[in-house]
């Protein structure tokens, strides 16, 4: 019959390998918690930058901007609706002269309301439908060319001032209605233009587009 062995265990040392066992433990769950949340955000942040057709449905949209994918729509509407008036085809000069107006943003969102209009201009000129008068008024496009007109208008003797005989002034307006309801935001964009025979003072065309976009928070696509 074997003897059973006995070993005396001193209680500190119990305790001491408890308390590392606790420590490890700890830590390892500590570490399990600051990892997870770079794990779930990996994908989004490593997502690479890639080019999109401008205007396309893959961009970024935003709720409470202006978005490049509401300008590209705005001006396409626009021009459909001016082509379809067939309004510049009554105009005295061949192509009609059209004068860059005002165009007022007013809206909380900061962007360049040429982004708008230099779309609407380059379908308008390079389509042969119209003209676009760079050189009239006190504010000019193109200064050098009104310099130029002067000086020859001078050198031929003549002392009037040079002026253009436009047909017509576009003009026109942004503006915005925010409403909410508890975090879901909604906000609708107007886009107005108005074009204004010059000859006779009054208003031949005009149109409204509507942009309204609906959410809690900005996304990539539609």
């Amino acid at each position: 019959m074997l003897a059973t062995r006995l070993r005396f265990v001193h209680p500190t040392r119990v305790i001491f390998h408890h308390t590392q066992r606790t420590i490890h433990t700890t830590m390892r769950i500590r570490s399990v918690i600051v990892l997870l949340p770079i794990a779930l955000l990996a994908p989004v942040a490593c997502e690479r930058a890639r080019y999109v057709d401008t205007g396309s449905p893959e961009g970024v949209i935003t709720v409470g901007n202006v978005d490049m994918q509401d300008i590209l729509k705005a001006s396409s509407g626009m021009l459909e609706s001016l082509a379809e008036t067939g309004v510049l085809k009554t105009a005295k000069n061949k192509p009609a002269q059209l004068v860059m107006g005002e165009i007022v943003n007013d809206t909380s969102s900061r962007f360049d309301v040429g982004e708008m209009t230099y779309r609407m201009r380059e379908q308008l000129v390079n389509s042969g439908q119209a003209a676009v008068v760079t050189t009239f008024g006190n504010t000019p496009e193109d200064k050098q060319a009104q310099e130029v007109l002067r000086r020859e208008k001078f050198l031929k003797g003549e002392t009037s001032e040079p002026l253009p005989d436009p047909d017509f002034s576009l003009t026109g307006k942004i503006t915005q209605v925010k409403r909410s309801a508890g975090d879901t935001k909604q906000v609708t964009y107007t886009f107005r233009l108005t074009l204004t025979n010059l000859r006779s003072g009054l208003e031949v065309w005009t149109k409204t587009v509507d942009m309204t976009k609906l959410g809690n928070k900005n996304a990539v696509g539609f």
